[in-house]
């Protein structure tokens, strides 16, 4: 590419000298050597054509390659939207699964928060069982330690109802004692004393006989409260049963419930692992994005190079058919001298190559020359690169102050002739950059 501009550009230049040097030759050489010289002159524009000639055929070839890159800037730019587009459908399913995640983070929370619950219950339920355990224990101590008592009062009255049984048949012997006082009432002293003996006897025996009923009367009220603390450990072992069922019942369902957990919890992980590829994935299509924006500046740097090279190769054309035309004129003013012709066209033409220089040289003083003010550095704003800055000097803007002053018609407008999309210089906000370093540079805002 740069040979081919050096050579397109030494063309030119051999072009552009060509007036200078033909008129030279038509002041140095006589009117002799005019018809040799002009076919030399000839020779080397034949050349120089030839040249032209091959330089345009490059120029169509890069022509060519200028459409090819403008093909890839839109296979490119199709890339793009449609990673654009599946990138947006990846966020809007990245924002769903969060959504999801959310949802089923707060479920996890309240299952958590009823597991603690349940947990704190069956805490509770453990600590009333335990506490029941404990009181059936002492109420089975107790019951033991009645059953243990009954059969001592058992013993013990089988051993009263032994003495109520000797005591009858002591009162039998005093009833029959007794007969026999009476038969025997000669004796009545004896029976006097053995009167006293038994009524002491008999004291004796109503006396152990009221303490063997008040005993008794113990004994069935003691009876009576172990049948009720019987009834009521009956009562506590049901409750217990009942207790034991509903808790086996509670901890199957406890244990369902965390066997659920586990899988909420696997399938969360796997939603974690998912988000962490897709979010792996975004970031490459980010990148590969970005790698794609940097290859579609260049190939926008490309083509904005290939399109100066275009204008250039426009204005270098019209300059040779400038020439050309020329040519033709030096051609006919040689062939008038050469049939024996006035002068006067030989002076015309140099009036005319001096015009065509003069004429250059103000061209050229103009193209150099800034329209607006000095001629500021246009590369220091952000987003403006040296093939821009270029343009935009060829376009006639060579200040701050003009791009400061931009509306979004001139945007447009520059846009088209850039060859760029005007987006991009509202998003790298050329007219604020041109108002930040006009104030730097002036000191003043524009």
């Amino acid at each position: 590419m740069i040979v081919l501009i050096g050579q397109i550009l030494g063309c030119l230049l051999v072009a552009a000298g060509i007036g200078g040097v033909v008129g030279w030759l038509l002041r140095q050489m006589s009117s002799g050597q005019h018809t040799q010289e002009s076919g030399d002159i000839a020779a080397t524009l034949r050349l120089k054509e030839q040249m032209l000639e091959k330089a345009q055929y490059e120029l169509k070839v890069q022509a060519a390659g200028m459409k090819v890159l403008e093909s890839k800037i839109l296979e490119a730019e199709e890339l793009n939207q449609s990673t654009s587009e599946e990138l947006s459908a990846r966020n809007d399913r990245i924002q769903t699964l969060q959504d999801e995640l959310a949802v089923r983070t707060q479920r996890l929370t309240v299952l958590e928060a009823e597991e603690a619950a349940l947990q704190r219950r069956a805490s509770e339920y453990d600590a009333a069982a335990a506490a029941q355990s404990e009181e059936i224990q002492r109420l089975q101590r107790q019951f033991k330690a009645a059953q243990q008592a009954i059969q001592s009062n058992e013993q013990e009255r089988h051993h009263l109802q032994y003495r109520i049984a000797e005591l009858e048949a002591a009162g039998v012997e005093n009833d029959r004692l007794r007969a026999r006082v009476e038969e025997l009432e000669p004796a009545q002293g004896r029976v006097h004393w053995l009167e006293v003996q038994l009524c002491d006897r008999d004291a004796e025996h109503r006396t152990a006989l009221h303490q063997l009923n008040s005993q008794l009367v113990e004994r069935d009220r003691r009876i009576g409260e172990l049948e009720t603390l019987s009834q009521r450990l009956q009562a506590h072992e049901a409750a217990l049963a009942q207790w034991e069922t509903k808790y086996a019942r509670t901890l199957s369902q406890h244990e369902a419930q965390i066997a659920k957990f586990q899988q909420q919890l696997v399938a969360q992980d796997q939603l974690q692992a998912q988000h962490l590829l897709d979010e792996q994935l975004l970031h490459e299509r980010a990148e590969q994005i970005t790698s794609l924006q940097h290859r579609i500046q260049e190939f926008e740097a490309q083509q904005q190079d290939l399109v100066d090279q275009v204008k250039t190769a426009g204005e270098k054309q019209e300059e040779i058919a400038r020439l050309r035309k020329r040519l033709v004129e030096v051609r006919a003013a040689l062939r008038i001298k050469t049939d024996g012709g006035s002068v006067a066209p030989h002076q015309k033409t140099r009036q005319n190559g001096s015009q065509l220089s003069l004429e250059m040289e103000q061209a050229k003083v103009a193209k150099d020359k800034p329209k607006d003010g000095p001629k500021d550095d246009l590369s220091k704003i952000h987003g403006i690169g040296p093939v821009f800055a270029r343009t935009l000097y060829k376009m006639g803007l060579h200040s701050y102050g003009q791009i400061a002053r931009w509306t979004p018609e001139d945007i447009d407008k520059v846009a088209k002739k850039l060859y760029t999309a005007p987006d991009r210089i509202k998003r790298d906000n050329w007219v604020a950059g041109a108002k930040r370093q006009y104030r730097e540079k002036y000191g003043e805002n524009p």
